[in-house]
């Protein structure tokens, strides 16, 4: 795991939280592609609460590049309080996933979930996302997507 600062992050949590109610997503996987330019990015919140099993402690995310197999490797970061912390899936097309990234958090939080690749051509994926207690109960979840490249 590796972490970035990353200054604009507040401003960006704030674009995020005016422009993410409208596009509410529930499931706990998510699948996406990324178009063909090496720019593509897709950007989602991932909102943690206290449902009812306890307050969130932490986010956990794994990443898989899927078919196509292709040249460009797909990464995830999960950005909070101006830190990334970057995933990536190491072989493309395989039954396997990126390593897993735990990223703390404490009650009421959001997190910024990008998902990039290295090179030009389109590629697909999926993300498993789970806001955990810190006894490691699942607890409320929400996705909202931001930008779909």
């Amino acid at each position: 795991m590796k972490k970035i600062p990353l200054k604009q992050g507040l401003a960006i949590m704030s674009l995020i939280m005016a422009l993410a109610p409208e596009n509410l997503v529930y499931a706990h996987d998510l699948s996406g592609s990324l178009g063909f330019a090496s720019t593509s990015i897709d950007y989602f919140q991932v909102h943690c609460f206290d449902d009812g099993a306890g307050p969130n402690g932490y986010l956990e995310v794994a990443l898989k590049d899927i078919a196509p197999v292709a040249t460009p490797k797909i990464s995830l970061q999960v950005i909070r309080d101006n830190m990334a912390t970057n995933t990536t899936d190491p072989i493309d097309g395989d039954a396997g996933e990126s390593p897993i990234l735990s990223v703390n958090g404490s009650g009421d939080q959001y997190y910024l979930l990008t998902i990039d690749k290295t090179a030009a051509g389109a590629e697909n994926y999926s993300v498993e996302y789970h806001c955990m207690t810190n006894d490691n109960q699942h607890t409320g979840t929400e996705l909202y997507m931001i930008t779909n490249q």
